[in-house]
Order: structure tokens, then sequence, then C-alpha cells
């Protein structure tokens, strides 16, 4: 988790989400990687709850006998996860304001090249 976003000097975090729909939401995305890339494994751990700055929030693993298909899937799911995913980030400032955080422009354009098929890789 980040200290600061957009210059605001940001205290701590708070994930959210809807036990049993984001994990059902997760094995579909990580079904779509695996039909896209010739992935052997994959796994996702995303926290919830509270978070300070410094604390980690996401880990994607993809192995392949090719690392550019373990590379282009890990990708692909982060990016899932940063625009699409059923997490609802709420920061809380330095001064204890709290606000939702929405996706940003650039995580949005990120994964929009995954809407294409995805090139053949090997």
């Amino acid at each position: 988790m980040r200290a600061d976003n957009a210059g605001k000097v940001v205290a701590g975090m708070t994930l959210e989400h809807y036990p049993g729909m984001t994990e059902s939401e997760l094995e579909r995305v990580e079904a779509e990687a695996h039909a896209r890339w010739p992935l052997q494994a994959s796994l996702i751990v995303h926290r919830v709850g509270a978070l300070k700055p410094g604390d980690n929030i996401v880990l994607v693993v993809t192995a392949s006998r090719h690392r550019q298909a373990a590379f282009s899937a890990a990708e692909f799911l982060m990016d899932y996860l940063k625009t699409k995913a059923p997490f609802w980030k709420k920061e809380i400032a330095s001064d204890g304001r709290a606000a939702w955080v929405d996706a940003r422009t650039s995580d949005e354009a990120a994964a929009g090249r995954w809407r294409q098929p995805p090139a053949s890789e090997g």
C-alpha cells in the first residue's frame, strides 16, 4: 500500500469485498488466464481488511514452460485486479477523512490491451 496518492498523504486503507462472490470471480478470471496462455499453475492472493502504508496487498504468481506466457498472464491478472475485481478500497487520509478510491485512467488503459485475443506465444 502506498503512503501517498496524487499528492495526498495516506494513513491507511480498508479493502472490502463480498465473500463468495469475490472468490468466484477470481476463479473465473484465473480460468480465463489458463485458457489464453499455456499455464501450468497460477495463484492469486489478495488481502482484505485494514492496511497501513507499506503493507503488501496482492500476490500474483504464474508458471509456464514459456516465460513470456507466464509474464503476460501475470500482467493480465494484475490488470484485472486493478480495474475489474470486486474489491472496494477506502483510503484514510492523515487527517482521518476517508474516501472511496476509483480505478485510475492509466489502469483502465493498461487493462484495455487484454480485450484483444492474445498473440501466439511460444
